[in-house]
């Protein structure tokens, strides 16, 4: 995944994919909302790719409850962030080679069932 080419056209992908879903964010965020999501992105494969380096997800899930504490203290909930994972787990698929797309898309997986354990700690507290 570290070919740059293969990697600014699946941030492109991302970022056109979760704007096509959701016209409202581009009225309200405008091409700045569209610089953040890449970087944003960028931010997960590159969290991604230390963890596949270093052949531990649990890198990749740390960054994730992370950043879920990140966001929810700003008011954010777990949802973006899972919505955002799905999106990469459906698009990852041809950008890369299978055996980086199976590590990525397990990690992305344990990421949303760690935000899941999250909710439901929340719910019940």
């Amino acid at each position: 995944m570290n070919q740059q080419p293969g990697k600014d056209a699946l941030l492109d992908r991302i970022v056109e994919d979760i704007f096509d879903a959701y016209p409202s964010l581009y009225e309200r965020y405008g091409e700045n909302g569209k610089k953040r999501t890449r970087e944003d992105n960028q931010h997960h494969l590159d969290y991604l790719q230390t963890a596949y380096d270093a052949d531990d997800s649990q890198l990749f899930v740390d960054y994730t409850l992370w950043l879920h504490e990140l966001l929810s203290s700003r008011g954010m909930n777990e949802r973006i962030i899972i919505d955002n994972y799905s999106r990469l787990i459906r698009l990852l698929d041809g950008y890369m080679s299978e055996q980086y797309y199976r590590f990525f898309k397990a990690c992305l997986e344990e990421g949303i069932r760690a935000l899941h354990a999250e909710k439901k700690k929340d719910e019940d507290n």
